[in-house]
């Protein structure tokens, strides 16, 4: 649902800090879903209880960078770990990603799906007194989609799942929710400005929406060449705009 436009920036973080929680709220009752699944070898299930979960956590988008060890808990990749995806640090919901598409079961995954649980609990608790720097926000307007272009759409962040446009379409409605609080300080300091970003995060979930077949997600690596390109082409567009966002609030 879109956020009502915030009339000064402490007002667009303190709403902004009210919607993580409810995204946090959610990926909780996504993580339980999640759980019995694996419990009872349901492994499609638990994939798609897997990646509600994770397209949760991409829409909390401009808030994750404020969350320190713990919001590095929840979804870290194996890149740089010296043991790979056998590392005891890999955790989170991509350590579960990886133990889903590699053939591993409940005695490899409850562990991590109940430790991600006990992190989730104490973000939760953190959440309320966290503090955000005004100029935060305007930032992450911008990298949130940097991030999904550096970490999706390249394949870095994959374990195997193959999501990749999935979870994009979810930093796509954590960059709108960013956009809708910060519309009326934006209009403010560009006029027309934010209809424009309306305009091209609209061009970008079309042609997102339209690689999904009968209501399921093809992996990046199975698109055309085409798919691919359209795809790309409207993320660039959309990020060269959103990179002027910073700099106006910073001259405000």
């Amino acid at each position: 649902m879109p956020q009502k436009p915030a009339a000064t920036m402490a007002d667009a973080i303190a709403a902004y800090h009210s919607y993580v929680s409810g995204q946090l709220d959610e990926l909780r009752n996504h993580l339980g879903t999640l759980r019995a699944a694996v419990a009872n070898a349901d492994t499609p299930g638990a994939q798609g209880a897997w990646l509600q979960a994770q397209q949760c956590w991409q829409r909390v988008g401009a808030a994750y960078g404020s969350f320190g060890e713990l919001g590095d808990a929840i979804a870290p990749g194996s890149r740089g770990l010296q043991g790979g995806s056998a590392d005891p640090e890999f955790k989170g919901l991509r350590r579960i990603e990886y133990g889903l598409w590699h053939g591993q079961g409940a005695p490899q995954l409850l562990p991590a799906i109940d430790q991600l649980a006990k992190d989730l609990q104490a973000l939760a608790a953190k959440l309320p007194g966290l503090s955000t720097d005004p100029a935060d926000m305007p930032l992450r307007l911008h990298e949130i989609l940097e991030d999904s272009q550096r970490d999706h759409l390249s394949g870095n962040g994959d374990q195997g799942s193959g999501m990749a446009i999935a979870l994009t379409r979810a930093d796509v409605e954590a960059t709108q929710e960013v956009l809708d609080l910060l519309r009326t300080l934006l209009q403010g300091l560009k006029a027309g400005f934010p209809a424009l970003l309306d305009q091209q995060l609209a061009a970008l979930l079309k042609v997102i929406d339209q690689t999904r077949t009968g209501g399921t997600w093809t992996p990046y690596r199975s698109l055309s060449l085409l798919q691919r390109q359209r795809i790309n082409g409207a993320l660039g567009r959309v990020l060269e705009s959103l990179a002027l966002v910073p700099a106006l609030f910073s001259t405000d």
